[in-house]
């Protein structure tokens, strides 16, 4: 996407903690070649990996996640679909992760 602006680990993990409690959609695609997969659910935590926590899993309604390691490439923000925002992280060797919410936060529990 042309409209997205790169953005610092800092702020995208800002960025993902306030989209704890919300319904996300995870899109993983795999640049030049014909290869992607998504899921949706409730964004339940972001949690740092060790051994030095730079990695993290994206914990979705406990039973699906995504790890990834934002070191590894870039991160982006901008415009989703509606009023949304989307989060791109564009890995090492094409991979690209895009988050964006799908609804209105619910309260953690």
């Amino acid at each position: 996407m042309d409209d997205l602006s790169s953005v610092n680990l800092t702020e995208a993990l800002l960025r993902l903690q306030a989209l704890i409690g919300s319904e996300i959609k995870a899109t993983v695609n795999l640049y030049g070649q014909f290869f992607g997969c998504g899921m949706q659910g409730r964004l339940l935590r972001v949690e740092t990996l060790p051994p030095d926590h730079s990695a993290i899993n994206l914990v979705i309604d406990g039973a699906e996640g995504v790890f990834l390691d934002p070191a590894d490439g870039e991160t982006f923000a901008g415009p989703g679909p509606g009023e949304c925002e989307l989060l791109e992280f564009r890995l090492a060797y094409g991979v690209s992760v895009a988050i964006e919410p799908m609804g209105v936060a619910h309260a953690s529990t």
